[in-house]
């Protein structure tokens, strides 16, 4: 009977080694993660502005904050009664915001958990955005399952918001028709505020007019995030892709189709021209926005959904991520150290090592010989002198026949070699 042959081992040409991009080694460098498990999915990650870049957490009824030197707690506030949703620092780092599900909405001074200095209710309903003016110190704006976005002054919160957009303001009913869920300031405009709401729209909306509405923008999904990064650029993070806007033509000039599920957190590294994308499809991507077509540049795999990321501002030094696990990612760049110009390195003691013993002039038992040269008293002199001298005797006695020339002269070098040997142990006085 014939059997089956059995088919050949398909062979595979050798390939040579890819080739890692200047960003792919950067973003590599983010080693040593630490990881850190808490109870409840973590909901913010916001760093402090001002160095150290000491960065807070929010998670479930707490706020904790992690030293950016040691990456471990040395702050927690807990004087929440329910879920809290935000975290936000003021422009000089001193204040600190935070906003749960009850809809209140405390500050504290950064440092100092008991120190509790505002207290308010904006809403009944959840207030998931808190934020501080990024130029103007008392301003602080809100934003509430309610649908209404507030601005107050955080010095006369007795009298509430100084302003607040609803539809009762705008006569074109074109406000919020869902929840707020984040709220970012465009750069270079004080006045200027960007919304993302569940109803699907991106909002931009001038303080200094309540009752209308500068540009409006169809994200087509839920919007989760949005981020302004810069006077004419703005994201948007909602459903499976990012949406990029042209802020001066009121257009959509890009968009990022590289997720599987619903993007969540938007992240800005200006130093490395970066946008960093999370999503719950467990990835957080980095995309080049100086390039025309936004090119990835790295990204990182997860066990969870991403809620939120950030790196440290000033000098790119963490890169923290929060899951829906309630896992936390702390990973630390490796910085080394910079020499100031005008500065020079210290001595390192290999000279010192080199001229060690240079200067030793021996203990007393010992004697110093000052010439490094061996003293020979001509000996190419002193052989041939002997030379003849021994002749005469050998042959006054009827030996010079026996000895031949050469085995006579390497007699007489070895016997003034021994006796300089003696010299030199007698002068030294062995």
């Amino acid at each position: 009977m014939s059997s089956a042959k059995q088919d050949l081992p398909q062979v595979r040409a050798p390939t040579l080694p890819s080739k890692t991009t200047p960003e792919q080694r950067y973003w590599r460098s983010y080693i040593n993660p630490q990881l850190i498990k808490e109870n409840h999915p973590i909901t913010s990650i916001e760093f402090n502005p001002n160095s150290p870049n000491d960065f807070a957490i929010a998670s479930a009824t707490k706020i904790q904050i992690f030293s950016s030197k040691t990456r471990q707690v040395i702050k927690t506030f807990s004087r929440f009664k329910d879920v809290v949703y935000c975290g936000n620092y003021r422009y000089d780092g001193k204040l600190l915001v935070a906003s749960d599900a009850s809809g209140l909405v405390s500050i504290y001074d950064s440092y100092q958990p008991r120190n509790l200095l505002v207290n308010l209710t904006p809403s009944s309903h959840p207030t998931h955005v808190a934020k501080f003016h990024p130029t103007i110190g008392n301003q602080l704006i809100t934003g509430s399952d309610d649908r209404i976005l507030r601005v107050y002054d955080i010095s006369q919160t007795s009298n509430g918001p100084i302003i607040q957009f609803d539809n009762n303001n705008n006569n074109n009913n074109n406000n919020h028709e869902d929840y707020i869920r984040s709220v970012n300031f465009i750069p270079g405009d004080s006045n200027l505020i960007v919304t993302g709401c569940y109803d699907g729209y991106v909002r931009i909306l001038d303080i200094r007019d309540p009752h209308r509405i500068i540009g409006k923008f169809d994200q087509e999904n839920p919007v989760e995030d949005i981020l302004a990064i810069s006077s004419n650029t703005l994201v948007s993070a909602g459903g499976p892709y990012v949406k990029i806007w042209d802020l001066n033509r009121m257009n959509q000039i890009h968009q990022l189709n590289n997720f599987n599920k619903s993007t969540t957190c938007l992240s800005n590294t200006p130093i490395t021209n970066s946008l960093m994308v999370g999503s719950l499809d467990s990835t957080i991507k980095v995309f080049d926005y100086t390039s025309t077509n936004w090119q990835v540049q790295f990204g990182w795999k997860f066990g969870n959904g991403v809620l939120s990321c950030g790196v440290s501002p000033i000098n790119q030094k963490h890169f923290v991520t929060g899951l829906t696990s309630g896992l936390i990612s702390i990973r630390t760049k490796k910085i080394e150290p910079k020499l100031k110009q005008g500065i020079k390195n210290e001595i390192t003691g290999n000279y010192g090592r080199m001229m060690k013993g240079k200067d030793y002039i021996g203990d007393e038992e010992d004697h110093i010989i000052e010439s490094s040269k061996l003293i020979t008293n001509k000996t190419n002199k002193n052989v041939n002198e002997l030379m003849v001298n021994y002749k005469k005797y050998l042959g006054a006695n009827g030996l010079l026949e026996d000895i031949k020339s050469n085995e006579l002269k390497q007699e007489i070098n070895q016997c003034i070699k021994a006796k300089e040997i003696c010299g030199m142990l007698e002068l030294l006085g062995v």
